[in-house]
């Protein structure tokens, strides 16, 4: 009678906990998105100058976040791919090989080179050696990208700055529309990231036999933490594009703004939020003032810097 009652009950225990974990992943993840697209807009509208300014809800950073995941994932998958494709073939032959080798030594190969990996695995020498490598590698690391990570971070106010004396490299990219020198820049940061996940992971295996474990691979997971929060950020910077719809709004006495480049960087139920390219000012329009908003395209908010017109 007991185990006739207890199915059931453990059923639907399963059931529960398995709900119970689907939730928990569905919220981590949503957690994910929102943190990431909120950090991605921040960096965005303090780099334009508009942070303050500009209000987005809820759907627009779980947006922009899904789109940060989705673009940092597609530029680690897309050469992994490949690699993997060529490991498989080197491990496929590697076993055949080592199949014919253990044929004809019966065995006897195979068990030295395991003894030699266990003695190397043991050797307490050999793993403070590993650990030093791996720290020397982070340091490095920390030196190569540390500035990499901050450039995009000191960019601000860039629709009021003076456009023929840039601040940096990356104000010039951004005001040039150099997309593809700026994607460049983003991937070099990812993989810089993943590195130092890499490096994390390895000082935390090297040092597993050690009781002092967590006090040593605390400068690994402190500097991986800081790029992972940057990431998003200078995601923002790089990546996100910079152009608006370009719209022609009218009042009760005619066009509003310059009317030659206004773009349209909100709209909320009370008004509009709009960007003069022209006379280089943000204006915000209440809705009662304005009678009717024509969209004429999508441009980039530093075009008419340039010298072109509409």
């Amino acid at each position: 009678m007991s185990d006739t009652g207890g199915a059931p009950v453990s059923l639907l225990g399963g059931f529960k906990s398995f709900f119970l974990w689907i939730g928990g992943t569905l919220a981590g993840i949503t957690a994910l998105l929102y943190t990431s697209g909120y950090l991605v807009t921040r960096s965005h509208l303090a780099m334009l100058g508009l942070y303050g300014l500009v209000e987005y809800g809820n759907d627009h950073f779980l947006q922009e976040g899904a789109k940060f995941v989705i673009t940092s994932a597609y530029m680690v998958l897309r050469p992994l791919l490949s690699i993997v494709a060529v490991l498989g073939v080197a491990v496929l032959a590697t076993g055949a090989i080592g199949w014919l080798v253990r044929q004809r030594s019966r065995g006897a190969l195979a068990r030295q080179v395991s003894e030699l990996l266990s003695a190397l695995a043991r050797s307490e020498a050999l793993r403070r050696a590993a650990f030093a490598v791996t720290l020397l590698a982070l340091l490095w690391h920390v030196w190569h990208f540390y500035d990499d990570f901050e450039r995009p971070l000191g960019v601000a106010d860039l629709l009021y700055a003076d456009p023929s004396h840039p601040a940096s490299e990356i104000d010039t990219l951004i005001v040039n529309g150099d997309t593809a020198a700026l994607h460049g820049r983003f991937e070099g940061l990812l993989w810089g990231t993943l590195l130092a996940g890499l490096l994390t992971f390895l000082a935390w295996r090297v040092a597993a036999p050690w009781r002092s474990r967590g006090w040593l691979v605390l400068p690994f997971a402190v500097t991986l933490a800081l790029y992972v929060v940057t990431l998003p950020m200078a995601y923002g910077v790089l990546e996100r594009p910079v152009r608006y719809a370009l719209v022609s709004l009218l009042g009760e006495t005619g066009g509003l703004g310059s009317g030659e480049a206004i773009y349209l960087l909100d709209r909320g139920s009370d008004g509009f939020v709009v960007w003069d390219g022209v006379t280089r000012r943000v204006l915000w329009l209440p809705a009662s003032g304005v009678r009717r908003a024509e969209v004429r395209g999508v441009q980039s908010l530093f075009r008419p810097e340039r010298g072109e017109r509409p």
